[in-house]
């Protein structure tokens, strides 16, 4: 008996919340399309149970046949069987319907994903730089089809990906505000989910900011956005206005969801935010507890006396035990433009006139110990700022330069002295004041970690002016 295919698409409609098992094994198994024969059966056998409890004998032998193997692969919604390894292989449209049932299963478009359209784009665009804009060619018209197709294609996806992270972020946060993480298990699954939420932040939300960006700038190829304009602009220098303003069109709605995924952003940023913190607070604990328990350890003397630690043990005097704890701050210094050794020799000369004056008139002088060591910090840090301000002067920012922060953390490391990432944040307030000083922060978290300390950053990128892609 062979039924044909939308009495099939009805019946795994109307049990749709059996066969999105289906999707869940895909997802499970890192897209692989492949799916046990023994699963798709035993879906179908539950729908059939399902049918015989409601006294729907007709029913069940109705989804006996029209939901057999063999029928779907005659109608081709199951496009291949391997009964020798039990596997097949559903049509790729019933799959995307199955997602469309259950969006908290579906996933956002990731790198790879963004990437294969904006190639796709790409392609078009290298295409229709080739051919004549006639529609009476044949070559053209199946070009313009494959484009239309594409653009149809991306703005599906990115709709469905803005739909599936909205109810994986918004699961995932409520998960976090509803925990009691006073206890372990609580603490255990709030950390489970802040993973989770930093894991779709990196992995989707940062991708898709950057696809939808007509700033961005890749090794190969231009941005979809652009390379659809670029096509608009081939089209009206053609006399194809109707072809110019659907490209338009189709380029702004692409890009309008920039504003949905940069929602999104803000609204999961304070949990990555939390997460980084988190998993800060518990390393510093963890090194700290480390740390005490090996310093007790040497101290016990196997009668329970003697048990304190010393105030000036390692384990205490080391900043790095309690690194995390307390964020350590660094004042802001508005130095750029300041001649250090002017200030520093005029400051000298002025307190050896003090101190002669003391001498004539008191016949000695007496020092502040406290105001020494103080005195003698603040030149030491002045003579610092010195060096690192000569540095910056003789240093060039290179043309490639995605990450200005490494570029001055490798000059730095390689040129100073018992370098930190204090010199660090000192020569960024030296650069960032200049005036010819044009980079801006790029939406991404990275870290740079040296000696015992760590600085959590946005890097900046050289800022270039926009392309002029908006034809009449």
């Amino acid at each position: 008996m062979n039924i044909k295919s939308p009495f099939v698409l009805k019946q795994i409609i109307e049990h749709r919340q059996l066969f999105t098992q289906l999707v869940a094994y895909i997802e499970e198994h890192d897209g692989d399309v492949e799916i046990p024969s023994r699963l798709y059966r035993s879906i179908v056998r539950q729908a059939i149970q399902t049918e015989a409890n409601q006294g729907n004998d007709r029913e069940r032998e109705r989804i006996r046949y029209t939901l057999s193997e063999d029928n779907l692969l005659r109608e081709r919604l199951i496009i291949r069987k391997d009964p020798a390894r039990g596997t097949l292989v559903l049509a790729p449209f019933v799959v995307d319907m199955l997602r469309h049932f259950d969006i908290g299963r579906m996933r956002g478009l990731s790198q790879a994903g963004l990437e294969d359209l904006r190639d796709g784009l790409n392609q078009s665009l290298a295409a229709f730089q080739e051919l004549p804009i006639d529609r009476e060619n044949d070559d053209f018209t199946d070009e313009l089809r494959l484009l239309r197709r594409r653009i149809q294609d991306t703005l599906g996806k990115m709709q469905e990906s803005i739909a599936a992270l909205e109810a994986q972020g918004n699961h995932l946060a409520d998960q976090v505000e509803q925990q009691d993480v006073g206890s372990l298990e609580g603490a255990a699954e709030t950390r489970r989910a802040l993973e989770n939420i930093n894991r779709i932040y990196q992995r989707y939300i940062l991708p898709a900011l950057e696809f939808l960006d007509p700033k961005t700038r890749f090794k190969k190829g231009v941005p979809a956005i652009t390379a659809i304009r670029r096509i608009a602009k081939l089209a009206g220098e053609s006399d194809q206005p109707a072809l110019n303003e659907e490209m338009q069109l189709s380029a702004n709605a692409i890009q309008s969801y920039v504003k949905d995924i940069d929602s999104l952003r803000l609204s999961l940023e304070r949990y990555v935010r939390q997460d980084r913190q988190q998993r800060q607070q518990y390393d510093a604990v963890e090194r700290a507890f480390n740390a005490i328990r090996l310093a007790t350890e040497e101290r016990h003397d196997d009668s329970f006396r003697n048990l304190y630690i010393p105030v000036r043990h390692v384990a205490i005097q080391s900043p790095g035990t309690f690194a995390g704890i307390k964020r350590m701050r660094f004042a802001r210094l508005e130095w750029h433009d300041i001649d250090h050794r002017a200030d520093i020799e005029e400051f000298t000369d002025r307190r050896i006139e003090e101190l002669r004056s003391q001498l004539d008139k008191a016949g000695s002088v007496a020092v502040d110990p406290a105001r020494a060591r103080r005195s003698e910090a603040e030149l030491q840090e002045q003579l610092r700022q010195h060096e690192i301000q000569a540095l910056l002067e003789t240093w060039t920012i290179p043309d490639d330069c995605q990450d200005l922060h490494a570029s001055l953390h490798e000059y730095l490391g390689s040129h100073l002295d018992d370098y930190t990432l204090n010199d660090l944040l000192e020569a960024l307030d030296w650069i960032m004041a200049l005036p010819d000083f044009k980079f801006h922060a790029r939406f991404q978290h990275l870290e740079i970690a040296h000696g015992e300390l760590a600085l959590s950053y946005h890097p900046l990128i050289p800022r270039e002016a926009p392309a002029m892609e908006i034809t009449a």
